[in-house]
């Protein structure tokens, strides 16, 4: 009898032994894996210098109805924001991996930025460069704060390359994309993003690709 607790405490104690062996262990590979991994924030502050070519411009306009200009300004400007971020990019290029994310410009405004991933390297990072998106009010300067009626409100919105880290050229992915975001503008749910700015409509739009 006694021989048989001594060998159950023995087993207890080794029990013990490893389990409190094994869960730092586990942590310091979780948290090595961590490290190993960018994470991609929102806080992040993109520099107008780093932008290369216009890959794509839309002029939007809505006619202002009554009220203060500043909301109904801001109103229409955040449903272009709107359909940009709830754009399914990824879904455009299922086999190029890529994260797409808000980020604040160097000025402080707000966009969204593509970023093509690849395999890092030693000699290359995990960056294939992107596309960022931005959008402002090209007529604000015209425009009276007090309200007025009928006053046409243009937005602007471009996408743009980003050349850092890019290596090998990524017109087919741009392409894709570009077009993507334009066929989605017709359809129901960039209707309905618009619609809720108070009526935004396309102006006007211009690509690389239009003589193609």
């Amino acid at each position: 009898m006694m021989t048989y607790l001594c060998a159950l405490l023995l087993a207890v104690v080794a029990m013990t032994n490893a389990f409190s062996v094994e869960r730092p262990l586990m942590a310091l590979h979780f948290s090595s894996r961590l490290q190993q991994t960018k994470l991609f924030s929102s806080e992040e502050s993109v520099s107008f210098d780093s932008l290369d070519e216009t890959l794509l411009r839309i002029n939007f306009s809505v006619i202002q109805g009554a009220g203060i200009f500043e909301s109904y300004a801001n109103n229409a400007l955040e449903a272009v924001r709107s359909y940009t971020q709830s754009f399914p990019f990824a879904a455009v290029l299922p086999v190029q991996p890529l994260t797409y994310l808000p980020i604040q410009m160097s000025d402080g405004s707000p966009a969204l930025k593509v970023t093509f991933l690849r395999k890092k390297t030693p000699e290359k990072g995990s960056q294939d460069g992107g596309i960022v998106f931005t959008s402002r009010l090209v007529s604000e300067e015209d425009c009276d704060p007090g309200g007025l009626e009928n006053y046409v409100l243009r937005i602007e919105l471009q996408a743009k390359r980003i050349k850092e880290g890019q290596t090998i050229p990524k017109v087919f992915s741009e392409k894709q994309i570009c077009l993507a975001y334009i066929k989605g503008l017709s359809e129901t749910k960039g209707q309905e993003l618009l619609a809720e700015g108070g009526g935004v409509v396309v102006d006007s739009v211009f690509h690389i690709w239009m003589d193609t």
